[in-house]
């Protein structure tokens, strides 16, 4: 069907990918080169050897991982910027669980001990991290955009007092930093010779546990909280765990993110750990539609535009490649459009709470979506109405929530 708004929105995307293409174009003749030969020099940038490809997947890599993650927030309205300090907090995490390890154990830990801990750390540094904006926006409904876009900075502030104290490096450095992780703690590399290491398999399993996620039963609720809250409520769905739930999974995406920037590339902590993944994961996640495979892609994407401006800077002489950042903005341009087209993507600042119902009852369309979405019987002859024996408990327990919901 022409009209269907999954058509509309790949048709959407495409059209932002084409403007990006053309803006590009234009940059390049601007810049008096030939645009056959600054595409021939992007895609050689990205191809032309082993590491070329290795640095394209190391740049993918943690920009998929954190835009996966981001698909249950997003899907339910919350959204959050907040990626970018969930990385650092992480990354501090898992190096400081890293060595404390290595100074427990000796430094005599296996890898996958070291990989273990890691993981762990970094995923619960940043799930942590992202429960504060989450309480404040169960709490006092402080806008989440805003909260989680300044927590950037007090993460920004804790990660330089960090490298400048309790995690230092002994040795003079000319910038902080921590010391290096052990050996057994890097990441084995995926391509030899190159920087990209197995944490592209963490992609494939968060590709294949979103793509099952989004056909449950709980990404249907979660939909339906960013445009029906009070539907949303009677199916389970409340606010503080909607946005407990989904800041959860978002702040361990990012968290492992963390990790895998000082275990896979960085070999230790630094100031720059985070690189704007965080940002850029936001973009690449609704650059894919919210959809893992797209997202997959748009990460894929994204990064080749960075890593292959270096090829098109030797290829024509005349393009410098911070071309890259200037077609990176046009994209989030782009981005921003696909994000105001999606209706319920970006829930209201202060929404109004859903009224109390004063019996349960539910009215004849909130039957027929809750039966569709949970699969409960419909009897013949009664459009919207499912049997009496279900329909007073679930009224009476949506009652109670809502009561407790407005209690709080």
């Amino acid at each position: 069907m022409i009209g269907s708004p999954r058509l509309r929105s790949l048709a959407l995307t495409g059209t932002v990918v084409v403007t990006v293409l053309l803006v590009a174009t234009a940059l390049i003749l601007f810049a008096g080169a030939d645009p056959l030969t600054g595409l021939r020099g992007l895609v050689e940038g990205v191809s032309s050897s082993p590491y070329r490809v290795g640095e394209l997947l190391v740049g993918a890599v943690p920009v998929a991982i954190v835009a996966l993650t981001l698909i249950p927030a997003l899907r339910a309205g919350v959204f959050s910027v907040g990626a970018e300090g969930q990385v650092t907090i992480g990354a501090i995490a898992a190096t400081a669980a890293i060595l404390g390890v290595r100074t427990l154990t000796g430094d005599t830990a296996p890898a996958l001990v070291y990989g273990l801990v890691g993981l762990v750390a970094g995923a619960a540094g940043g799930a942590g991290f992202a429960l504060l904006p989450a309480w404040l926006a169960s709490r006092w409904r402080v806008d989440v955009i805003l909260s989680t876009l300044l927590l950037n900075y007090v993460a920004t502030g804790f990660l330089g007092w960090t490298l400048r104290t309790w995690l230092a490096s002994p040795d003079a450095t000319a910038t902080p930093q921590s010391e290096r992780l052990p050996d057994a703690a890097a990441l084995p590399a995926l391509i030899p010779g190159t920087r990209a290491h197995t944490g592209i398999l963490l992609v494939i399993v968060a590709v294949v546990l979103f793509e099952w996620w989004r056909r449950t039963s709980q990404a249907t609720r979660v939909a339906v909280f960013a445009e029906r809250p009070a539907l949303a409520l009677r199916l389970g769905a409340t606010r503080a765990r909607t946005l407990y739930g989904t800041m959860l999974v978002s702040g361990a995406g990012a968290g492992v993110v963390g990790w895998m920037q000082v275990a896979g590339t960085g070999e230790r902590l630094l100031g720059s750990v985070s690189g704007g993944v965080g940002f850029s994961g936001l973009a690449v996640a609704l650059l894919g539609g919210l959809l893992p495979v797209g997202i997959a892609a748009a990460a894929v994407f994204f990064s080749a535009l960075t890593v292959g401006a270096v090829g098109m800077q030797s290829a024509t002489g005349t393009i410098p490649s911070s071309i890259a950042d200037v077609i990176k903005g046009v994209l989030l341009l782009g981005v921003a459009v696909i994000a105001a087209s999606r209706p319920g993507l970006v829930a209201p600042a202060h929404p109004a709470p859903a009224p109390a119902p004063d019996d349960g009852a539910f009215s004849p369309g909130e039957i027929a979506d809750a039966a569709a979405a949970s699969g409960e019987p419909v009897l013949d002859g009664e459009p919207g109405a499912v049997a009496s024996a279900e329909a007073e408990p679930i009224g009476a327990a949506a009652s109670a929530s809502a009561d407790e919901e407005s209690a709080r």
